[in-house]
């Protein structure tokens, strides 16, 4: 295979999406956030959570790539740039003045040496001229580290006045912690009417579960893409088992195993490249896997029963965890 189709396949590969249920729910509670605000003409946000590798950064990028591109459009004022979704990770260390910044570089406008107040009604104007439908925030946990302990409230605050001023729908992304946001301030808390949680796959046979799902999805298009030849599949037992087991069901780390035995599959200069499982031990020597179950060892290199009771040991903690949180 010659190195322009291998890397057209990866890249390809690489950029699709499965809308599993709960990926497809939390999509749809986002589209909620707009398509209500804009019945409302008031302002009803949305909050995503989730573990870090669970998908909410994807579902970020794809949700403000739905409202089109970026473009340019001329007008008796001159000619504008017109940005449907703003997304931008949050500013460390967390300040207003530091998200103003943020948010005007993406808006095409620069202001360093302006006070906050001058930034935020710049920042306001500069959203309207644009004609921005959505802020998508990610990231949002950095407002709960130490350094941003004394910025914190006034952020929130802040947040809540940005909506007064835009009447647009605020997205939030960030990790589990972040639902200590809402505790202590009613006035933020209750902007946000729509709320998603995405979390690691759990291990579940049925077919319908997430984690099958998901598998299926992306052995089609891969399949579909390079045309293999096997009858080795992602949602097989010898596949799908190991495949957990080495990454605890982080999506992130999934896709990561699979591209890389994809990319040693195509590696092999063949006609017709046939996937195999031996193209996943090497994958998984080739990777650092921190949430590995079975704790250095090569989980394609194990029998199944012993991934399966890895997997069984594993679950059985996450619900007791659930049961008896800690403090």
């Amino acid at each position: 295979m010659n190195t322009i189709l291998r890397s057209e396949i990866l890249t390809q590969f690489s950029q699709q999406t499965i809308f599993f249920p709960s990926f497809r729910f939390a999509y749809s509670q986002l589209q909620k956030s707009v398509e209500t605000t804009s019945l409302r003409n008031c302002a009803s946000c949305a909050f995503l959570i989730g573990r870090s590798g669970s998908g909410k950064s994807r579902l970020c990028e794809l949700f403000r790539d739905s409202f089109g591109p970026t473009r340019e459009e001329s007008n008796e004022g001159g000619i504008h740039k017109i940005i449907p979704a703003l997304y931008c990770l949050v500013p460390a260390p967390v300040t207003i003045k530091g998200f103003c910044l943020t948010l005007l570089k993406q808006l095409g406008q620069y202001s360093p040496h302006s006070n906050v107040h001058e930034l935020n009604n710049l920042l306001v104007a500069r959203i309207k001229t644009c004609q921005v439908q959505v802020l998508i925030f990610d990231e949002i946990q950095r407002l709960l580290r130490p350094d941003a302990e004394k910025t914190r409230d006034g952020t929130l605050d802040w947040l809540v006045a940005l909506l007064s001023l835009t009447h647009l729908p605020i997205i939030l992304s960030g990790t589990e912690q972040c639902s200590k946001l809402f505790s202590n301030n009613a006035p933020f808390a209750r902007r946000f009417c729509y709320a998603a949680n995405l979390d690691y796959f759990k291990y579940e046979d049925p077919i319908t579960s997430d984690f099958h799902m998901t598998l299926q999805g992306l052995d089609q298009e891969l399949y579909r893409l390079a045309n293999f030849p096997g009858e080795e599949h992602l949602q097989d037992a010898s596949i799908k088992i190991p495949l957990y087991v080495a990454s605890r069901g982080n999506l992130e780390y999934v896709r990561q195993i699979i591209h890389e035995a994809v990319s040693i599959c195509l590696d092999r200069w063949t006609d017709t490249p046939t996937l195999r499982r031996a193209d996943f031990i090497d994958a998984c020597r080739s990777l650092l896997l921190p949430l590995n179950l079975a704790k250095g060892a090569n989980p394609f290199t194990l029998p199944l029963s012993t991934c399966l009771s890895l997997i069984e040991k594993y679950e059985d903690e996450q619900t007791n965890l659930r049961s008896h949180p800690t403090h």
